[in-house]
């Protein structure tokens, strides 16, 4: 507020102008801007759930339309009868013998080629003996069809027959084309006949680490492939398809895998189990719109992806597939832990690997679809579209999401046009309002500029303004009124003051006036070195008892207004008059190196002066003092009235001397006397007793030379009268 009041009032209009124009603008902008935010909110989350959807029926088309072929493959006649004949040539070949070179190049396979891949994505080191296939038939599929296949891994399914005489190899060769050729026109991972009685992997197309073995045995027992098994034998009803959730798949080296299974059914028998490793491809491309993110209207950071009940992703992240790096080094930002990091960079998956533990996602996993604004997994705020899949079997959800960075990228163009905007309308209504401010102020300038000046005499712009009839002219005869009062006014201050400080003066030292007027209130100093005089003018009260009072206060302040003068000469202040004492102190206000001797020479002056008063107006007043020097106290006692007083032992020493002088006689200290006596004729006088100072001596003009002095200048009066 201090800093507003010293705006001048032209400014201050301006700003009022300026600062309502800009709020104008402002609240326009804002509820503009508010209301553009929150269109292009709604629309992008209507985009976000529009991609949302559309993606979520195509992954649970996928599942369902995956659903079917199980069931419908399982009916197939072809494939009832490989389910049988690949049963009947599995247990055939538990009676044949194996030779100890079989096992031993099976476990070079896994030592050379499976065991060092599998490595890089497990802690430990595997062992054979845990991974090594257990039953004959195992052992002997195991050699023909992986140890011995001349393939590479990866490639295994491109052998046909073990080229051995077994029936096995005879319903191989029989099927594994038709398979081979389904899985890929199909886009599955894998594909599995298995015997229901025994768990027996009887048949797979990629031939991994996984075919021949029994899923009640070895280190497989645990998967989720025996899981998918497990739950069709427990329902093994025609038509019950049983899928399971991902999980890290030994024989496919750690990679993410998820299982449809269903039984096979030869009539009323059931033959068999029909099992298919679910295609990671197919559901991402799903997803990602086969890596056109941006043609689904997801720009340059959205994407749409799918989360399982324990909130881990069941799809890969866009940010892996085009920037893995910069994803890999986010994931040690957000705290994942560097076993999942691992993983993710062998396996180049994020798949059950990245957590997603956002408010989207356990909204999604518990059933709840909407939108909101949140923070994802990459620590970042996002626009995001959630809902459940409706998959049997699975509890999934899915996410559409955009940073809302890039989201509100219009918002922030159209706060940045609403800025430069606001800045340019600023700077016009300045220019505008300081014209129309300036003539509007001018006529007050004026009227200010009139106040202000001494000559009483109106300018002609003041003139035009007085002859105006509105609230101006008004108040310009209000001004010229004041104005007038006010220069009355201050010449009768002026005189006050000049007569209040006259009076001060004839009452306080001149320093102590000077404080007063500077805002003192409290005064009191301690003056090191000054001399004190308490003196009498003796023969007033006399005078009193035989002459008017009129005459008596005439004749005396007359006296007094002569000591004045010469006090002043000999720079000797006079303190106050109290009855018949005259009080006076030299150095006090006025540094006098000599103080001492000067209040001497006054003192004798002030004998000099009353003789010659007496010879001119027929009076017979006389002069005695007692002088004392050192250092006092001094200062303004009393509020209402006050008076400047000296104390302290200066003061009563002088006084003292006073108290015991005589007419005409000038009473010293040791003090005076010691600084003095060079220039003067003393004698040696009476002690006086201070309190704690005991006797002290002092001293006074002598009688003839005083005398001769006061008979010189008193020719013609009765040396009677001065007693």
């Amino acid at each position: 507020m201090i800093g507003l009041n010293r705006i001048s009032i032209k400014s201050k209009l301006q700003i009022m102008l300026l600062t309502v124009s800009l709020c104008s603008i402002m609240v326009v902008g804002y509820l503009g801007w508010s209301w553009a935010r929150a269109a292009l909110k709604e629309t992008i989350f209507n985009q976000l759930t529009s991609v949302r959807s559309s993606k979520a029926s195509q992954v649970e088309s996928y599942f369902n339309n995956l659903r079917n072929h199980v069931e419908t493959l399982c009916e197939d006649r072809m494939v009832v009868e490989a389910m049988m004949e690949f049963n009947q040539a599995f247990k055939e070949l538990d009676s044949q013998s194996i030779p100890p070179d079989w096992d031993i190049a099976t476990a070079n396979y896994y030592k050379n080629e499976f065991f060092p891949r599998l490595s890089k994505t497990i802690t430990g080191e595997p062992n054979f003996t845990t991974y090594r296939p257990i039953s004959t038939a195992a052992r002997y599929l195991q050699y023909q069809y992986i140890a011995k296949n001349p393939y590479p891994v990866g490639k295994k399914d491109q052998l046909v027959t073990g080229g051995d005489e077994s029936n096995y190899s005879k319903v191989h060769s029989k099927y594994h084309a038709i398979f081979r050729n389904l899985i890929k026109k199909f886009g599955y991972y894998d594909l599995f006949l298995i015997d229901i009685k025994s768990n027996d992997i009887v048949y797979t197309v990629y031939k991994e680490t996984d075919f021949g073995i029994n899923l009640e045995q070895g280190i497989n027992r645990d998967s989720n492939l025996a899981k998918v098994v497990e739950a069709v034998r427990k329902n093994p009803d025609r038509g019950a398809i049983q899928i399971v959730d991902f999980q890290l798949y030994r024989p496919s080296y750690m990679a993410p895998a998820a299982f449809i299974a269903a039984p096979i059914y030869n009539q009323s028998n059931l033959v068999g189990i029909l099992a298919i490793q679910l295609p990671v491809d197919q559901i991402n491309n799903v997803l990602t719109g086969n890596g056109n993110w941006k043609r689904d209207g997801l720009g340059n950071t959205g994407e749409t992806y799918m989360v399982g009940a324990d909130l881990l992703m069941r799809s890969l992240s866009r940010f892996l597939i085009e920037d893995s790096q910069g994803y890999k080094s986010l994931l040690k930002s957000t705290g994942t832990e560097l076993r999942n990091i691992q993983l993710i960079n062998q396996l180049n998956t994020s798949i059950i690997l990245q957590k997603i533990n956002t408010e989207a996602a356990r909204d999604a996993t518990k059933g709840i679809a909407g939108t909101k604004i949140v923070e994802d997994y990459q620590n970042k705020t996002v626009l995001s579209s959630y809902s459940p899949l409706k998959i049997e079997g699975l509890n999934w959800g899915i996410i559409a999401q955009m940073d809302l960075s890039e989201a509100y990228q219009p918002i922030y163009k159209l706060q940045r046009y609403f800025l430069i905007a606001t800045a340019i309308l600023s700077l016009i209504i300045a220019y505008l309002a300081n014209i129309v401010v300036g003539k509007f102020v001018k006529p007050i300038a004026v009227m200010i500029e009139f106040s202000r000046q001494s000559d009483p005499e109106p300018s002609p712009d003041f003139k035009a303004i007085l002859q105006s009839p509105a609230e101006l002219g008004q108040l310009a005869h209000i001004i010229r009124n004041m104005t007038q009062e006010k220069q009355k006014q201050t010449e009768f201050l002026a005189q006050k003051e000049r007569e209040n400080e006259a009076l001060l003066l004839n009452m306080l030292p001149s320093t102590v006036v000077e404080r007063i007027k500077k805002g003192e209130t409290k005064i009191a100093d301690r003056i090191q070195q000054v001399t004190v005089m308490v003196a009498t003018i003796f023969g007033v009260t006399q005078l009193a008892e035989e002459r008017d009072v009129a005459e008596v206060a005439d004749l005396f302040n007359q006296a007094i207004d002569a000591l004045d003068e010469a006090a002043e000469r000999f720079d000797v202040e006079k303190l106050k008059i109290v009855g018949d004492r005259y009080i006076a102190v030299c150095g006090l206000t006025k540094q006098r190196l000599e103080h001492t001797k000067g209040m001497m020479d006054f003192a004798l002056e002030a004998t000099n002066i009353l003789q010659q008063f007496n010879n001119r107006h027929g009076v017979w007043f006389s002069f005695g003092a007692g002088i004392h020097t050192g250092a006092v106290m001094g200062g303004i006692i009393g509020k209402k009235k006050f008076s400047y007083e000296l104390w302290g032992e200066t003061w009563t020493i002088a006084n003292q001397l006073h108290e015991q002088t005589q007419t005409n006689r000038i009473r010293i200290s040791q003090a005076v006397y010691d600084q003095i006596h060079e220039f003067y004729a003393f004698e040696k006088d009476q002690d006086i007793r201070v309190d704690k100072k005991g006797k002290l001596p002092t001293w006074v003009m002598k009688k003839g030379g005083l005398q001769d002095l006061i008979e010189q200048i008193s020719v013609g009066i009765d040396n009677d009268d001065w007693g």
